[in-house]
């Protein structure tokens, strides 16, 4: 197993110390890890994601192909600000939010973009016009293979790639996401990863 691989699975059964796991596949291959070899995994609790060291212990076949591994004795929670971002194209409206000088809202257009990377803290867009940094806007974010979800979101970053071309790099942040729209977004993220990886990208 190549050490900077990584591979999707399920927990299936949690017996004493050991973990009993779906078998990790690799362009429709079991991934070959020797009895005994160490392994590093992730897996994703109310939107915060935790890492652990485990040992194979043994392979089993039936009912199903899984690995049995030891129950980690330590978890180290990753930060968000240790996700990295991934490449990928999600449609999303961005509206800005605005107040008149007595503090109503104001009614503002919405955006329709398509993000060019995006991780568990934020997103970057391809727009067509640029936004001032600090601006604050609501997202609504199309998740492939899942619903559709509503972020607040904090611009910090404008790039113009080439000057003589309107369009614009826009890095927002998220200021307010509920955490189980973020679970659904890392869950996505680290699908995206695999099938990245698993082509070569």
């Amino acid at each position: 197993m190549n050490s900077n691989e990584q591979y999707g699975s399920r927990i299936e059964e949690i017996i004493g110390d050991e973990i009993v796991i779906a078998m990790p596949m690799s362009k429709g291959y079991p991934v070959m890890l020797a009895q005994g070899q160490s392994f590093t995994g992730q897996f994703i609790i109310d939107g915060a994601v935790y890492q652990f060291t485990s040992k194979l212990l043994r392979k089993t076949i039936h009912p199903i192909p899984t690995w049995v591994v030891c129950l980690p004795q330590e978890l180290k929670k990753v930060q968000l600000r240790s996700f990295v971002r991934t490449s990928a194209m999600i449609p999303v409206q961005f509206k800005l939010l605005a107040q008149d000088e007595a503090g109503a809202a104001v009614d503002t257009p919405t955006f329709n973009v398509q993000t060019k990377d995006i991780s568990g803290g934020g997103l970057q867009i391809v727009a067509r016009q640029t936004f001032e940094i600090g601006a604050k806007g609501q997202l609504i974010i199309d998740i492939p293979g899942s619903d559709s979800f509503l972020a607040i979101g904090e611009v910090v970053r404008v790039e113009q790639p080439q000057a003589e071309n309107p369009i614009f790099w826009v890095g927002i942040k998220f200021i307010e996401i509920q955490e189980r729209d973020r679970s659904k977004l890392i869950k996505y993220i680290f699908k995206k990863q695999l099938e990245q990886r698993q082509k070569g990208v």
